[in-house]
């Protein structure tokens, strides 16, 4: 009786020290795991703003190539897209976080140097998305840009459609901060020049810095009665402007209106806006990522890459191809 007691006591005792060695085990196993398991490199991404339908699809296209590659994605931006001291707030907080490296699409041209290449002495990459800032790409720098000379000269010929050859425009949302907005209407003046010289540029006017601003510079124009055709907006927030101030007037779709950076789609769908020069941000924004990555794999090298824009008109809204620059799924669906 005594040997069976004794047998069940050391049955008990091994299954004890057996469940013992499968707790230490599986503890053990999560903390090799925990302690193999490398956090995902993270990659701040900065467009002038957010919750547009020019930027939304940046982020779209950046996180798509992000999931791919293992990258974790911080994407902030300034509330409005005139606030250069926002989007620099937001580049040093992401340097100071320790973040892998930088994709900025800068609000202005000059402001944005030093930041940037504070950024680049600390051997953190950038890529530089939608305007180049004058420094030259290196190893730990990048551009991905939109083709603004192809741009400037599909607005051209598109005025020079809608016109027939002739007619005065007026040209808004001129912004010498920024080099690309310079670019496409350098682009845009030489192309209408040389290819319908029957058309009048008879206004120019500097962009302003919000949209209720370039609403209010539009109506002043509308009010002097000179005789407009048609209105070429060269930002977002100027073909915004311009659109309101030509309902206002009771004129949309009597002027036309040419615009920039996809905002507003409904206008175009019922003649409001004539036409809008869209920025394919979703493919820039793959394209910075990808090329982030080969920087983090030390594999960068000084490169500038161009994206051609998309004449957004009513005729193809409903396309492949303006589908996929008004991309904004920058959370997969399952």
């Amino acid at each position: 009786m005594r040997s069976f007691e004794q047998g069940i006591t050391c049955g008990h005792r091994l299954a004890a020290a057996s469940d013992r060695l499968l707790l230490a085990f599986v503890l053990l196993s999560l903390v090799q795991s925990n302690g193999c398991k490398k956090p995902l490199p993270v990659i701040a991404v900065i467009p002038r703003t957010c919750g547009t339908a020019l930027w939304e699809p940046e982020h779209a296209g950046a996180a798509s190539v992000a999931r791919q590659r293992g990258i974790d994605i911080y994407w902030n931006a300034p509330m409005r897209d005139d606030d250069i001291q926002a989007q620099i707030g937001l580049i040093e907080k992401s340097v100071s976080r320790g973040y892998a490296g930088i994709i900025v699409s800068p609000i202005e041209t000059l402001p944005m140097r030093t930041p940037i290449r504070r950024v680049l002495a600390q051997g953190v990459p950038v890529v530089v998305v939608g305007t180049e800032l004058g420094i030259s790409p290196g190893p730990n720098l990048a551009y991905v840009l939109s083709d603004e000379h192809a741009a400037g000269e599909m607005a051209a010929r598109r005025i020079g459609a809608i016109l027939g050859g002739k007619g005065s425009i007026a040209i808004l949302g001129i912004n010498p901060q920024l080099m690309s907005n310079m670019e496409r209407e350098r682009s845009f003046e030489t192309t209408l020049a040389g290819q319908f010289p029957g058309i009048h540029v008879a206004v120019r006017q500097l962009g302003l810095s919000s949209v209720p601003q370039e609403q209010q510079a539009a109506e002043e124009l509308l009010a002097k009665g000179e005789k407009i055709d048609a209105i070429v907006a060269l930002s977002l927030a100027s073909t915004r402007g311009v659109y309101y101030a030509l309902v206002e007037f009771g004129k949309a779709g009597t002027i036309k209106l040419v615009g920039f950076d996809q905002d507003l789609i409904p206008p175009i769908r019922n003649g409001g806006i004539d036409s809008v020069i869209a920025q394919n941000t979703y493919a820039m924004g793959r394209m910075a990522m990808d090329l982030m990555d080969r920087e983090l794999h030390g594999k960068g090298s000084a490169t500038v890459l161009e994206v051609p824009p998309v004449l957004m008109t009513r005729d193809n809204l409903d396309s492949a191809d303006v589908r996929q620059v008004l991309n904004l799924a920058w959370w997969p669906t399952r």
